[in-house]
């Protein structure tokens, strides 16, 4: 049995659209992890509960399946639950919902808690989870890694992380990480391809005014163009992606 669900309707601004008038990518992990933030403030376990116990929630991971992108102006409904959690990690499920209630994306997310002091990884009590009504498990929920970059056919773009790239935890915001990845393959392909999954795999914080490296390869298979991504610096990654996309129609 899954915890409590809480959901809200959400209007899509032109400004979380690209050029194609769909919502951007880093635009909807921002209003998923909005929706999620207002959950977790109406149960006390908001941002400011968090810190006053000396911790912050981090993502480690998305999975998710995109029927399409909502477009500019269309009001969807963002519902989210979390669905389980153990000692380590606690998983959280997200559906966005057109005006008729067809979903049109469904994501799965990792998240851990942080001690904001140490910068590790805090044990995940029950007291924490309990609001939630998740069950525990103690089982950990297997998620497959992204698929790695092919380096023999792959390109590199770098970037300097910004003031702006920071958010309140003190930490490069996901959404910037998925930025930097899409923003490597360039307009020609970004306007002729729509993106129908993705994985996104979180590993190392990077940190203001450091250089990173976008790193990206694209093949083709079966039909489907599979789109490698490693976001790394001095040859560590920091996070890891793959993305599937079809070609859009004329």
């Amino acid at each position: 049995m899954s915890g409590k669900k809480y959901s809200r309707p959400h209007q899509v601004r032109s400004y979380e659209c690209d050029q194609t008038q769909k919502m951007t990518l880093p635009m909807l992990l921002n209003i998923l992890m909005e929706v999620s933030g207002e959950q977790s403030r109406l149960l006390e376990r908001g941002e400011e509960d968090m810190m006053k116990r000396g911790l912050g929630w981090i993502i480690l991971q998305y999975t998710m399946d995109i029927q399409r992108m909502p477009r500019m102006g269309e009001t969807v409904e963002v519902e989210t639950q979390a669905v389980q959690y153990n000692k380590i990690f606690t998983y959280r499920h997200f559906t966005v919902y057109d005006k008729q209630g067809k979903t049109l994306v469904k994501v799965q997310t990792t998240f851990a808690a942080i001690d904001l002091e140490k910068r590790k990884m805090a044990r995940i009590t029950e007291d924490l989870i309990a609001p939630y009504e998740a069950p525990f498990e103690k089982r950990l929920v297997r998620v497959a890694k992204p698929e790695p970059v092919d380096d023999d056919h792959a390109h590199t773009t770098p970037y300097r992380v910004r003031f702006f790239d920071i958010d309140s935890n003190r930490h490069v915001n996901n959404s910037r990480y998925v930025d930097w990845t899409l923003d490597a393959l360039g307009q020609d392909f970004l306007t002729t391809h729509e993106m129908t999954h993705a994985n996104i795999k979180f590993d190392k914080e990077v940190l203001y005014g450091q250089m990173i490296d976008s790193v990206c390869s694209v093949r083709e298979e079966h039909g489907t163009v599979v789109t490698s991504h490693r976001i790394q610096r001095e040859g560590t990654t920091h996070c890891a992606a793959h993305f599937y996309w079809k070609k859009m129609e004329e």
